[in-house]
């Protein structure tokens, strides 16, 4: 059974998964934007919570399943 799940994974990448850049922060596979603004956005994968603050933050790229984030970041933190 394990098999089957990682294979199933691996073709459907499911699993979230985050990429920091300079001026970007990119989440694959969230569940929702708890909290916008321009100093703070929160997104929730299952029970985590990344929260990217920083200023003149925008969501500059929203599809089913992947938010970027653009801005100036000033930290990255999940809890």
């Amino acid at each position: 059974m394990k098999l089957i799940n990682r294979l199933d994974n691996y073709l459907y990448d499911r699993e979230y998964k985050i990429t920091i850049k300079e001026n970007c922060v990119d989440i694959v596979n969230y569940d929702e934007i708890v909290d916008f603004s321009l100093t703070k956005i929160s997104v929730r994968y299952k029970k985590k919570i990344i929260i990217i603050e920083g200023f003149d933050l925008t969501i500059s790229k929203m599809v089913d399943n992947e938010v970027l984030i653009a801005g100036n970041i000033n930290m990255v933190r999940i809890n």
